[in-house]
């Protein structure tokens, strides 16, 4: 007999963490295409769904409360503006809630707006509506929403300086936030050449980073806030991907990159010699502050699962790349969102997570939020009751500090071993 060894087998298996807590809505079953957008703070959570099967849903909001206890359905927010719909980005602090509106078109079609709520006595008010001066037709105000240190970064994702309805452009608006009242400090917008501008909005400490795309090229520009206008410090071609065993690889640009740690962190894919999976990796820049520019580090290489397509989010120690597209063993799957955690300096693997319902082909992770040691996942598409219907979608919550995967071989049994047949592996922990 010859004696089965299992360290290969053992690496390729991906377990998901107990740790990931599902945020069910009531009444789930009737709510269409939960978890595209989300936000949260330290106790509340709120998820972007429709009431109702398409095309007869409407957009709301549906609001969740976390304790020691888990998390619990709360309010449905419905838009404060009759036949004015919610859909862009979602914003939640503390105290205030930003609800992008993108299609509102009390000024002109598709204007957009974000509807801005205030907690008091720890309930949600309506508070007011931020909309520009002058906007354009297709405008989509509201698209991208971010709070950063007394500032309101808002993308209108259509918007062209010139009022060209067809283009796309972009813009950020920058509001400065005292109290209950938001005013206007600038507009950032890229060069007339540039599209999809601010899709993408990291922001850390005094430093920002978006992304927009041209005919020819994805660009990422460094923003830098001096005098309380935020400065560009820096425009970057990305690397281009090109891929021989599979030319047509796309990644959108606000997917490829991440900002965090003072690093730029972008996925990459090169062909190897022997191999059409590819070699995967996550390319690390450290922002030079004497040349304002950004100096490569180091490749960190990866391998995990058989796709192509990935978007990484990186926040402070902890990385996770998530597949977006096609996958080359066309046996369906959950899709996986993978964690890598950095110790000492190095990035290694930890877990990987993905949706609990029944059904596979679902896109988790495709929207993920990190604050701090808290991941909130997106997924939209994924089916809860028949995957001929509409998705009823979903969301769910990580505590990275609960979710650290720590391997011990006394928690396996492998049975029988030395073997020349089936073999047996057994987990004490699930």
């Amino acid at each position: 007999m010859k004696k089965l060894y299992l360290l290969a087998l053992l690496i390729s298996v991906h377990s998901f963490s107990q740790s990931l807590v599902r945020i069910e809505p009531e009444n789930f079953s009737t709510v269409y295409f939960f978890g595209g957008i989300a936000s949260f703070n330290d106790s509340e959570i709120a998820v972007s769904g429709r009431d109702a099967m398409p095309p007869n849903g409407i957009a709301k909001l549906y609001l969740f409360n976390t304790d020691s206890s888990g998390i619990t359905p709360n309010v449905i927010m419905d838009s404060p503006e009759a036949n004015q719909f919610f859909g862009g980005g979602i914003e939640m602090t503390d105290n205030y809630l930003f609800a992008g509106s993108t299609t509102n078109s009390t000024n002109v079609a598709n204007g957009g707006a974000v509807y801005v709520y205030k907690k008091v006595d720890d309930v949600w008010e309506y508070l007011l509506k931020i909309q520009p001066s002058t906007q354009h037709v297709n405008d989509y105000f509201g698209s991208n929403v971010k709070v950063h240190n007394g500032q309101l970064f808002i993308t209108a994702s259509g918007y062209d300086e010139n009022g060209d309805s067809v283009t796309n452009h972009g813009a950020v608006y920058v509001y400065n936030q005292m109290g209950d009242a938001f005013s206007l400090q600038q507009i950032l917008i890229g060069t007339p050449e540039n599209s999809e501008f601010g899709s993408l909005l990291d922001i850390e400490n005094q430093m920002m980073v978006t992304t927009s795309t041209t005919s020819t090229e994805d660009l990422i520009h460094m923003y830098k806030i001096e005098n309380s206008n935020w400065e560009l410090l820096n425009t970057t071609p990305m690397p281009t991907i090109y891929f021989e065993s599979n030319p047509d690889i796309y990644i959108p640009h606000y997917d490829r990159i991440s900002f965090s740690n003072l690093k730029l962190y972008m996925y990459d894919i090169v062909d190897t010699e022997f191999d059409n999976l590819g070699q995967k990796m996550i390319k690390i820049y450290d922002w030079s502050e004497n040349t304002e520019e950004w100096n490569f580090t180091e490749d960190f290489i990866f391998q995990e699962g058989d796709y192509y397509e990935y978007k990484v989010k990186v926040s402070g120690n902890n990385m996770f790349i998530i597949p977006i597209g096609f996958y080359i063993l066309q046996m369906e799957r959950k899709n996986p969102a993978f964690h890598f955690v950095n110790e000492n300096g190095s990035w290694t693997y930890n877990n990987a997570y993905g949706g609990m319902s029944s059904y596979t082909n679902d896109n988790f992770g495709h929207f993920t939020l990190i604050k701090e040691d808290k991941v909130l996942f997106g997924n939209s598409n994924e089916y809860w009751s028949h995957p001929l219907m509409a998705a009823n979608g979903g969301a769910y919550m990580l505590d990275v500090t609960l979710g650290l995967n720590e391997f011990e071989s006394n928690n396996f049994a492998v049975y029988p071993n030395p073997t020349d047949g089936k073999v047996t592996l057994h987990s004490q922990n699930s």
